[in-house]
């Protein structure tokens, strides 16, 4: 039976779109960053590289870590809800027509969920001198997605002139996305003048989804299918394809950034930084249970199926960056303006010490992101907004290549999600203490951040397959504590 499996599997391969830990498509979920850090970075959308004098700043511009004058230490927890859906969004009573097809989906929205975000200590090595040197370490959550889709749709199948049979196919993904980030830098100021940094990253991260794919076919007459299949979707149907699956990958990364702020005039500060690829080893566990494929049954007579479990190790080499930046300052009202470009192009994958020259930067378009911020300072009060906009990094027509490895000619997954555009809107509220005799002062902030991330959604087994957009969404709240001493 697995050299049957196989042989239908090598024959498909033009068809049949997958997803795995050893394409353009998984290496994606590595360098996808969240909206993450300190309330305070946060609120401001993200855009304090120039600014500095905030922890998160730490692998965008390292350099903003030498613009403190005092220790700080802070910590952050956030509580955030999900949501993924289509669009346009279709449902049994309202149903989609494209291309003939007529479809619908259910989509299913999370829990409300907590996570500890950010923690971070800056030491500074001011001695009351013009020049000093900054120490600093921060932990901080680069990603956790947590992602449930369901998908339906309905189609018809022609011979040319009329309709021969209607098929189902019913699509769920769970998925879950977990990515640290552990800085240490090390940054000079320069009479305030001029500012260096560099940090070094280490990074660990854990993947995992797991989801099936049903596509079948009702058993009895062809006039009686929509409506028997509406009242009693479980029965008397026949599976032309049905697998469930899973897979896990972990592993870990590290990189290195480079900065500068200068301060031409006391208002205006203007930075650069370069940031490294960062180097990723992933160890990849997969298993799928295969109970039939286009018509072909492998179940036994209990409807049970041996699973296919498969082990690989895989390297991902992530994109460099260049971070341009501005901040302005005029009395208690800051500014500030952030632009990145990630030079996608020259990602790559390998295996061993082979390098996979049909993923990584094929499919990967070279891509930007744009942060803007405020912040208004009234007493011991701030006011923060900001707006954080994310290219899509993937070509529009990228698709899954499976002929380059033995791993990946095995795999039968399901999915292409290709990765969109991706939009933060921010605000924020702070309160800082006035310093007591020692300097010390105590402050919290709080920021709301509402995340869009757009997607296209590639569910392919026949000719007649075509992309859904969807939206992922988040609403969350973050709160940071800290003290500066």
């Amino acid at each position: 039976m697995r050299t049957n499996r196989l042989a239908i599997l090598i024959i498909s391969l033009s068809s049949f779109a997958t997803i795995t830990a050893q394409t353009s498509f998984d290496a994606a979920k590595l360098y996808e960053e969240e909206l993450n850090g300190t309330a305070r970075y946060v609120g401001m959308g993200g855009a304090m590289s120039a600014l500095g004098s905030d922890p998160s700043v730490i692998s965008h511009n390292p350099a903003g870590i030498g613009t403190y004058h005092n220790c700080d230490l802070n910590t952050s927890i956030s509580f955030f809800g999900t949501s993924v859906n289509t669009d346009p969004l279709f449902t049994s009573a309202k149903r989609g027509l494209k291309d003939g097809v007529t479809f619908y989906s259910n989509n299913s929205k999370s829990d409300l969920n907590a996570a500890f975000d950010n923690f971070s200590v800056v030491f500074s090595g001011n001695d009351g001198s013009d020049s000093y040197m900054n120490f600093a370490f921060s932990y901080r959550k680069l990603q956790k997605m947590d992602r449930y889709m369901d998908y339906f749709d309905k189609f018809y199948v022609y011979d040319g002139t009329t309709v021969t049979d209607v098929r189902y196919r019913e699509y769920s993904d769970h998925q879950r996305n977990r990515i640290n980030s552990y800085d240490f830098n090390l940054s000079w100021n320069l009479s305030d003048m001029l500012y260096l940094g560099w940090t070094v990253g280490i990074l660990s991260t854990d993947t995992w989804s797991e989801g099936y794919f049903y596509d079948f076919l009702p058993s009895y007459g062809k006039a009686e299918q929509e409506d028997r299949y509406l009242l009693a979707p479980t029965a008397g149907l026949v599976d032309t394809t049905s697998v469930d699956k899973m897979n896990t990958a972990t592993g870990s990364g590290w990189n290195m950034a480079f900065g500068m702020i200068i301060r031409p005039v006391p208002a205006l500060r203007l930075g650069v930084a370069v940031k490294t690829p960062t180097f990723f080893r992933q160890d990849f566990d997969y298993v799928d249970y295969l109970y039939a494929y286009r018509g072909e049954q492998y179940a036994d007579a209990n409807g049970n199926v041996d699973p296919m479990n498969m082990s690989t190790e895989y390297k991902f080499t992530s994109p460099w960056s260049l971070n341009l930046s501005a901040g302005v300052t005029m009395g208690k009202t800051a500014f500030g303006l952030e632009y990145e470009k990630h030079f996608t192009q020259r990602s790559s994958l390998s295996v061993g010490n082979t390098r996979i020259n049909s993923q990584g930067s094929v499919d990967y378009n070279d891509y930007s992101s744009l942060k803007i911020g405020f912040e208004q300072n009234i007493s011991n009060l701030s006011l923060r907004a900001g707006y954080n906009l994310i290219e899509p990094m993937f070509n529009e027509n990228a698709q899954v290549f499976l002929g380059d490895t033995d791993f990946n000619v095995k795999r039968m997954d399901f999915q292409m999600d290709r990765l969109g555009k991706r939009q933060y809107f921010t605000c924020g509220l702070g309160y800082c203490s006035a310093p007591d005799r020692d300097g010390t002062q105590f402050y919290v902030d709080m920021a709301y951040v509402h995340g869009v991330r757009n997607s296209v959604l590639n569910v392919c087994e026949y000719t007649e397959d075509f992309d859904v957009n969807y939206n992922y969404k988040t609403d969350k709240v973050l709160f940071t504590i800290g003290w500066n001493f």
